[in-house]
């Protein structure tokens, strides 16, 4: 049954004035309870009943707890839906033929010591009488069947159902939730006796979805389209997705869709392997370690002994997963938003800067494909002219800018030379020499994959590297590469300075400024150098943040405007206990 379905046959059920028990009957987590309140509230104009009540089995341990609890759960239908207050119990105290509801507490307590006042405990055998004897033409609810106490068996609850629709006039509704119950569980001996009929819940997975997201958002849909690869139809895991889609929502929106794309994949798979249960393929500590497939040869799964096929296959099972999903690796990106679901909180100190640092890479890739677009007509589109094709190649250096290497400029000149334009090659060249000089996006020849060979780019390079012997500055290394992947040459460089110097640095910056570069420099205390190198980004988060602590240590007022590069502390400290000789304090 699709969802309009099964609410036409439950708003059937509800409105109408005939003693019928029915069941609701679905997966686990789908909504019956939410589509339930949905009907019963939309409906309760029309309900023929005058009562209706809402009963969690939930901890009830016996037929006595369950009795009260109707009772005490009882609205008039007008306000079906609605949950319980204490307005509602003292109007179900006046039905107990009190006066009012304070001459009525007081005659409560005439009844002997084992009554006590709601809210407070159970009331005394006598009072429970009177409750369930006022109990008649309701209309009655009763949720978590599978969750009740170890008390209160199945045949106690449907005993009771049957009483309620034979003997009370009332209308009842068990929702139930399907492959729950043991297969010697008392509900299937007694049901066909008890229960007209049985409403089967079996939504789809987009009208699932529909309950929590969006269909009209795009941001909701590119969740949606992944949670539905994933094959989650279960709505408190749709919730938390939806959670913390709403925490990151505000670092992503406006970024490339690329950006969109990563964390609208990686937050529902994150979500899936931290709170899916049993049933899950992997965990998210193996979304954590994932770089990639493996296989073993034929061979090599020949030699493995049954222990070790088995978990050969669960790592294959994982892998292919994976793949089918679109999950490539763990990069950074996805510890930020593993660390996301495990805290419960966006970290903004780590996550902005990143986010900046793959969007321009992701500039970056989409000026280089401008460069391969042209290489692509120049190989395989005859339709071209030399004219339009000497065009295409200028256009994509101008466009292209620094993401270009000298190596590819090379090849230019070679085109315009040999179309017998030498000099207008060269001033394409010396255009892109300035664009170059400007970014500084190159710091050292070993960088480039492969070197120039025309004479007159070599000698242009040669150029612009006699010009980076120059003395850097904090601002000019910060200015220049602040959001860019950083070079290992710019944090070697970076990281001569002294605690003293960056301390200088900070004071003579302006606000937006100071605040956005200081981010990037703490932000390389997450990151880890090379094996074997000397790890910069330590040495150079170090000396950071030890200046950035001496600015907060100058007087409360300071401490309160530096408060928000505090939570970079424990980082510190960890760092500094394990090598207390990489900050340089001078």
């Amino acid at each position: 049954m699709s969802i309009s379905q099964v609410e036409k046959a439950l708003a059937d059920f509800a409105v109408h004035n005939t003693g019928f028990a029915i069941v609701l009957n679905g997966e686990w987590g789908t909504g019956k309870t939410h589509l339930w309140d949905k009907v019963i509230r939309n409906h309760r104009e029309s309900v023929a009943r005058k009562t209706y009540s809402y009963v969690s089995l939930f901890g009830l341990n016996s037929l006595s707890d369950l009795k009260r609890s109707i009772f005490e759960n009882s609205v008039p239908t007008v306000k079906a839906g609605s949950v319980t207050t204490k307005e509602s119990v003292f109007e179900n105290l006046k039905k107990l033929e009190f006066s009012d509801a304070t001459s009525g507490f007081r005659k409560l307590f005439r009844y002997g010591k084992e009554a006590k006042v709601p809210f407070v405990g159970s009331f005394g055998g006598v009072i429970e009488s009177i409750q369930y004897a006022l109990v008649k033409d309701t209309v009655i609810c009763i949720d978590d069947f599978e969750r009740r106490g170890n008390a209160l068996s199945a045949r106690d609850v449907l005993g009771l159902i049957s009483n309620l629709i034979e003997s009370k006039d009332c209308s009842v509704i068990l929702i139930v939730n399907e492959g729950s119950l043991k297969q010697d569980d008392e509900f299937f001996t007694f049901s066909e006796k008890v229960f007209d009929y049985e409403i089967k819940y079996s939504p789809t997975l987009d009208e699932v979805a529909s309950i929590v997201f969006s269909t009209t958002d795009l941001y909701d849909q590119k969740i949606v389209d992944n949670v539905k690869k994933l094959k989650i139809n279960n709505i408190r895991l749709l919730r938390k997705i939806k959670y913390f889609a709403n925490l990151i929502k505000p670092f992503v929106e406006g970024k490339p869709e690329e950006v969109l794309d990563n964390s609208t994949k990686l937050i529902p798979l994150a979500i899936y392997a931290k709170y899916s249960g049993s049933e899950k393929v992997f965990s998210i500590e193996d979304l954590e370690k994932y770089q990639g497939g493996w296989s073993l040869s034929s061979a090599g799964i020949k030699e493995l002994t049954a222990e070790q096929k088995s978990a050969e296959d669960k790592k294959t099972a994982k892998v292919n997963f994976f793949r089918e999903y679109g999950y490539d690796e763990a990069d950074d990106f996805t510890m930020e938003i593993i660390k996301l679901v495990k805290n419960g909180y966006a970290d903004s100190n780590s996550l902005i800067p990143l986010i900046d640092s793959i969007t321009i890479i992701i500039e970056k890739n989409k000026r280089r494909k401008i460069f391969s677009d042209a290489w692509h007509v120049f190989h395989h589109d005859l339709s071209f002219s030399d004219a339009q094709l000497l065009d295409l190649f200028e256009k994509a250096v101008i466009e292209t800018g620094d993401v270009a290497s000298p190596y590819e400029i090379d090849g230019v000149l070679e085109l315009f030379t040999a179309a017998g334009l030498e000099e207008r090659g060269r001033s394409i060249v010396d255009a892109y020499f300035e664009i170059l000089c400007a970014s500084r996006s190159i710091t050292h020849r070993r960088e480039m994959y492969k070197l120039p060979n025309n004479p007159y780019v070599t000698e242009k390079l040669e150029q612009y590297f006699r010009g980076m012997s120059k003395t850097w500055t904090i601002d000019e290394l910060v200015y220049n590469f602040h959001g860019n992947p950083i070079t290992s040459e710019v944090l070697e460089l970076l990281s001569a300075f002294t605690v003293n110097q960056f301390h200088a640095y900070f004071k003579g910056l302006c606000s937006l400024s100071f605040v956005n570069h200081a981010q990037s420099l703490l932000a390389l205390g997450s990151r880890t150098g090379s094996a074997g190198s000397e790890n910069y980004y330590e040495i150079v988060f170090l000396k950071v943040f030890e200046a950035l602590k001496r600015m907060h240590d100058e007087s409360p007022l300071m401490a309160l405007r530096m408060k928000k590069f505090m939570d970079y502390q424990q980082m510190y400290d960890t760092k500094i206990s394990s090598a207390p000789q990489a900050g340089d304090k001078k």
